[in-house]
């Protein structure tokens, strides 16, 4: 289950790249509000990085799961539009985000590796 969210932090950070909606990426729009962008492109790469480590702690998905709620927050129902609507971008961040979330939260029940 961690390399699973530590893929979606990644398809989920590819994607703010990648034309979301209009032609725009979210790093475009980083003009207008950069502590947001960057908040968002920040709660995509912790999962990313702590999907990769070695060992998963509780504290690991813990953390993944508050980034990936962090997102799915900040969209709110929008999400569902960017999905829907929403360009290659836009629904890489919003599926991303959404399975991710449901990962991180699934892979409390593992075992910690030793």
């Amino acid at each position: 289950m961690k390399k699973t969210f530590a893929l979606f932090g990644l398809v989920g950070l590819l994607g703010c790249f990648l034309p979301m909606i209009l032609g725009f990426s979210l790093f475009e729009a980083r003009h207008g509000n950069y502590l947001e962008v960057m908040l968002i492109m920040t709660a995509f790469a912790i999962p990313m990085f702590l999907g990769f480590a070695d060992k998963l702690y509780p504290t690991a998905s813990l953390l993944a799961a508050g980034c990936f709620g962090y997102i799915v927050w900040r969209f709110g129902f929008d999400i569902k539009d960017l999905i829907i609507h929403g360009q290659i971008g836009g629904k890489a961040m919003g599926i991303s985000a959404l399975a991710g979330l449901v990962a991180s939260l699934g892979s409390l029940g593992e075992k910690p590796a030793t």
